[in-house]
Order: structure tokens, then sequence, then C-alpha cells
């Protein structure tokens, strides 16, 4: 099993092993009869503060589902640390990382950082102000088949400059024998002892899928870290798998604006797959302006079943800042009545404010519904995105109106989120099925039961009388 637990003990350990060592060191130079000898110690902490990194690292890669594979691992069998990825308050850094497959075979890892979310300290030999960053992957068969497969591990330093800076830092994976693998990647501030994991899919027989596909920005030529563009961005779009295909069809959609069905509908999900495609290939790389919101395609697929779509959005995406935008997760909270009401209001903005303001009749508490209500679906817009705004999926709509899940298991075929109360007792499961569709190659469908009604009304009733409402 990936040891989460005894990884996350070692990076505490050694976090406060750099501490003690830096206040020795800034300490030393006060106490001049002893320096020779806190010298000595800053440098034993400095040793112990890099094995018990490593040590950590180690543990967070290893596995033990070689003792007990039937069993499954913590990812597949869902832990508290896993879900920490979806609560983005629980670290500091939030890098993006993705893979990229250059005729199916050369895979390359990219990590995406910026600097303004690193400690720089000058506690160092050179005095520079530096940053440490740390990235480790494994290699393993799939979530549920954690045996350590291959791994590599690398240390970046950044130094400070006048303003922040985004890096693209990429990693060669070696050649693997396997046609189907999971990349678990954990990149870690080794000042602040903050840390972040994800985790890659690579399926080399499959020459249609996301990864294929490197997305530049034409502003500073570095790589795409988003799932979309904004309105007037310009990309450049290569299709890495020339050698089977050497030419590209791209066409258009107007994005989806429907609203989720509630978690225990039992009506069926309609949804509207269609892509107008231009009748001209397009060469296997093509710059790519975002001049109306709305999705972009290209398929290397002569049967237009496996697209790259590349969303566009108006405004400050994935920020929410129009009366419009506002009013869409509404709809998990009002009637079906008081939404077409809201729809068809003339003043949107004070429509949505009365909406609010009805929940609690008090200003104050009406604003701090609302910080938190959009703030959480800002989170889902980062999280969630795919070829629609993510507070628009169903992982979206669960999440804004319960909150981050308290337990996540992660397997080839879903996501499992778990909610529950320390004090009743309470306990549910929503299970998020991963399916593909022609828009994408990783949309989550909440697999729907009315056992989720009485939670869901609960939560529903309690942000209606004005209360915020967690597990």
């Amino acid at each position: 099993m990936v040891n989460f637990g005894a990884g996350r003990n070692f990076y505490v350990a050694a976090l406060f092993l750099l501490s003690i060592g830096k206040i020795f060191y800034n300490f030393a130079p006060k106490i001049s009869n002893q320096s020779f000898a806190m010298n000595k110690i800053l440098k034993y902490a400095a040793i112990l503060a890099a094995i018990a990194l490593w040590t950590g690292c180690a543990l967070v890669g290893r596995s033990k589902s070689d003792d007990n594979n039937s069993q499954g691992s913590v990812i597949s069998n869902g832990s508290q640390q896993l879900a920490l990825m979806y609560n983005p308050y629980s670290t500091t850094i939030h890098p993006k990382v993705f893979a990229k497959k250059h005729n199916l075979e050369d895979i390359e890892l990219y990590v995406i950082i910026n600097d303004g979310e690193l400690l720089f300290s000058k506690a160092n030999a050179q005095k520079s102000n530096t940053a440490m960053v740390k990235i480790f992957y494994k290699v393993m068969e799939s979530y549920e088949k954690t045996t350590l497969i291959d791994s590599c591990t690398r240390t970046v330093n950044f130094t400070k400059e006048a303003s922040s800076k985004t890096y693209a830092i990429k990693l060669k994976l070696k050649p693997q024998e396997l046609k189907k693998f999971v990349i678990q990647t954990t990149v870690t501030d080794l000042l602040r002892g903050k840390m972040s994991i994800h985790f890659t899919e690579i399926d080399k027989t499959d020459p249609f899928s996301e990864d294929n596909y490197m997305v530049t920005q034409i502003k500073n030529m570095q790589p795409l870290a988003e799932h979309y563009i904004k309105k007037g961005d310009a990309v450049r779009v290569d299709y890495l798998c020339t050698s089977k295909y050497p030419a590209l069809m791209s066409g258009n959609k107007p994005h989806e604006l429907t609203i989720p069905l509630s978690p225990y509908s039992s009506d069926p999900a309609v949804e509207d797959t269609t892509i107008f495609y231009n009748t001209t290939e397009k060469n296997a790389s093509y710059i790519l302006r975002g001049d109306t919101a709305q999705l972009y395609a290209s398929t290397a697929d002569t049967n237009y079943n496996r697209n790259y779509v590349l969303p566009c959005f108006d405004g400050d995406f994935p920020n929410i800042d129009t009366p419009e935008e506002m009013m869409l997760p509404i709809a998990y909270l009002a009637t079906p009545e008081e939404f077409d009401a809201l729809r068809n209001a003339t003043a949107k903005k004070l429509a949505v404010d009365d909406f609010w303001y009805s929940c609690t009749h008090d200003i104050r508490k009406a604003k701090e519904l609302i910080k938190v209500y959009y703030t959480r679906a800002i989170i889902s817009n980062v999280l969630f995105t795919d070829y629609r705004k993510g507070m628009l999926t169903d992982r979206g709509m669960v999440y804004i109106v319960l909150g981050p899940p308290k337990m996540l298991a992660i397997t080839s075929t879903s996501e499992v989120w778990t909610y529950y109360d320390t004090k009743s007792g309470q306990k549910v499961k929503f299970v998020f099925r991963r399916t593909r569709t022609k828009l994408s190659g990783e949309k989550y469908v909440l697999r729907r039961s009315t056992e989720f009604k009485t939670v869901w009304d609960r939560a529903v009733g309690s942000w209606r009388k004005g209360s915020i409402f967690t597990f």
C-alpha cells in the first residue's frame, strides 16, 4: 500500500529539523564562543533533514501491494490523506502535472510551478534567495496494483525574481514495457514542508487521447497547464502521433450550460455531443485563436468518435464575476420555478442578491453565504472543468453543496467520495463513474440514487435557512 501517513510524518520531521537548523543558523553568529559547535549542529540537522525527506518520499512512493494486492491499495480503497487533493487549503503549493506522448512511446512528464507559491530563504551557503522543490514520481500498474515499477526523484532550485514567474519542468520517463500504467507524482516545497499529489494515466495504445496533443501558449511559449483557454488567447496545437495520423480535422460547438440533475433524480441525462467539423484538413500543427467562447475540437479519428476538445471561456474564468454566472449554481438550491424566475429576471444582479437575502434576511449573513458558496464554485471550476465548467459537472455540484469529501478513493473506473459525521455517525458515499464521450475522454458521471435524497434535502435546507452546510 502507498503509505501516505508515514510519509507525512517524515515530512513533518524534516520540516522540524530544517527549522531547528535555521534557528541555530540565525543565532550562531551571536554566540561567538560556541560558533564551532553550532555549525556542527547545523550540519547534522541538515543531514538528518535530508535523510528524513528522502525517507518520507520513499515511503510515499513505496508499495506493500505485493503482500496483499487482492485487497487493493490505499488509493483504490480511499483515505483522508488522498481527499486533501480536493482541498486546496491543505497545502500552499498547487502545481499542474500532466504527461504527453510522442508517437505513443516517448513519454514526458510536465510539472508547472508558479514560484509565487514557494518559500524562499537566504539560509544557504551562497546567501541567495532560493526555494527548493522536490519532484518524485513512481510508475505503477494501476490504482489497484501499486507495486513500484519505476521511480525518479529530481530536486529543482529556484532563485527569487523581481516578479512571480511560472516554470515548466520536464522529466522524460524511461521506456516502459507496460502498455497501460499510472504515474503518481509528489511535488514538495522543501523549505515549507508542503506537498501535493497527482495521478496521471498513460495508455500507449491510444492515439486519440488528450496526452497526444501538446498545446503551447503563443504569448510566452509555455505549455498550456489548464484544460481551457480564455477568449482572445492564441495557442499552438501539436498532434504528437504523426507517425500514424499526419493530419487533423477541426471543429467547434457551443458551450453546454445545462444544469446537472439532482443526485437522487431518476430522469435520464440528455446531452448534445454534436460537433460541427470543417471540411478541410489541418496540419498536425496549427495555430488556434480563441475568438469565440465555445468548444474547439481537433481529431485524427476519421470516424469522429474520439476528439480533443479545448473549451474557450469568457471573462475571468475560473472566477465567477457576472450575475449570469452567479445564478447557475443557485440551481442546486432553488426550486425549478425559482430558477426559471432568476433566469428570466430583467435585473439579474438584483434577483441574485434577493435570492441570497431571502435565505437569511440579514445582509451580513447573506454575504457570508455568498462567499463560501461561490468559493466552492470557483474551486470546482479549477478542479473539475473538462469540456464544461467545473461548477456545472456532477462532481462540481456535490462539491458546492456538501463541500470537499472527507475521504477519496480513485480506481480505474471511478472516484468514490465519502462524507461522514463523527457526531451522528451518518455516512454517505458518492460514486462518480468515469465515462468516455465524443467530447471528453474523462467525464465523471454520478451514480444517482434515491438514497441521497435525505442528505441532499438536509444540505439544501441548511443553505436555504442561512447556514453554511458542511459535514
